[in-house]
């Protein structure tokens, strides 16, 4: 029987998941006002997004005062992304067979490279993201109209970008929901973007409740989005660093051909999961390449699409060197990167 590294059972999975997790976030726990990880092994610091709302400004407060329950819900938000993303993947038959891998790439993206006690807002963005995802993908099977669950989708998603600025753009996953999963009724529409409206609203009516500018709170949140911040320069990564980067490359691209070349294997319904994930992909990619507020905290959203396209490379054929290779070396950098800065 060939070695396969990279099917594992859910107790095998589980036992990954808390040693990376240990690696990852141990240092946080010990050491939470630092910078994090890759800041520590550029010697720089890397700026905290700006907060942009009310409830942003209330949560980082919170945060801030105690960075160890930050570190705490930080790191069990990433537990609970992590199979929540493998619960989706499972429900929704995007595999030919059961995986459990989306839990250990949702790690590896999400804390492999960079993680820091004010994480959380991104990481509760996750949270609710999903289970936005989840309610379109149960809309697919209504045969009635639908404007209840996206007028909650949109709701939720309005929550994310109150809690987190850069999330008000995932407002784009929204057309491509309902394009993707319902025949066009236009109820739905104004019932999903009347309900993204409305945790704005709040948030400058509960400004101005309190004796403060309706107007203030559009002002803030266009401020945020346009505050540039910095990625750590390319020229300071590390050989292991670009080593991680070009095994996420390598395996997305290696996942698309897969996927692409088994099409016709999927049903009706995973396939447009599939596109719906590589169409959340490009929206988060987009927003932290060209966006002036992007920054490493984005990194929670992005590993949610990726955590789902991934493994289709993986789960698709036999074990072979090559597979289990880049899934070693993928994780044996991420480890590294987290360790090295210890003994520099």
């Amino acid at each position: 029987m060939s070695l396969d590294l990279t099917r594992q059972s859910l107790l095998k999975t589980l036992i990954y998941f808390v040693f990376l997790a240990v690696i990852f976030w141990g240092a946080e726990f010990v050491h939470p006002l630092r910078s994090g990880i890759a800041a520590a092994a550029h010697g720089e610091q890397i700026t905290a997004p700006p907060a942009g709302t009310p409830l942003g400004t209330l949560i980082d407060h919170w945060i801030g005062y105690v960075p160890g329950i930050g570190v705490l819900l930080s790191s069990l938000l990433v537990f609970v992304n992590s199979f929540f993303v493998t619960r989706v993947v499972i429900r929704n038959v995007i595999f030919l067979e059961r995986t459990y891998m989306p839990a250990i790439i949702y790690l590896l993206v999400c804390s492999g490279y960079y993680n820091s006690y004010m994480s959380f807002r991104p990481l509760l963005v996750a949270l609710l993201v999903l289970t936005a995802v989840e309610i379109i993908f149960k809309s697919y099977n209504c045969k009635t109209l639908a404007t209840g669950s996206y007028l909650t989708v949109g709701f939720i998603i309005g929550t994310a970008g109150a809690i987190y600025v850069p999330a008000l753009l995932l407002a784009g996953l929204i057309p491509v929901g309902l394009v993707l999963f319902r025949l066009f009724d236009i109820r739905e529409w104004i019932a999903a973007f009347g309900g993204w409206a409305m945790p704005l609203f709040f948030s400058a009516y509960g400004v101005w409740i309190t004796g403060g500018d309706f107007t203030d709170v559009i002002s803030e949140y266009r401020q945020a989005l346009t505050t540039p911040l910095t990625l750590p320069p390319a020229s300071l990564f590390s050989s292991f660093e670009w080593t991680f980067i070009g095994c996420i490359a390598v395996l997305f691209v290696l996942s698309i051909v897969t996927f692409l070349g088994r099409r016709r294997s999927y049903k009706l319904k995973p396939f447009k999961v599939y596109i719906f994930f590589i169409w959340m992909l490009a929206i988060a990619a987009l927003i932290l390449a060209f966006v002036p507020c992007r920054s490493l905290y984005q990194l929670p959203i992005l590993a949610v699409p990726l955590a789902v396209i991934i493994p289709t490379y993986f789960n698709s054929r036999k074990p072979n060197f090559v597979s289990n290779f880049l899934y070693v070396l993928m994780m044996g950098c991420a480890v590294v990167i987290h360790l090295l800065p210890f003994f520099l």
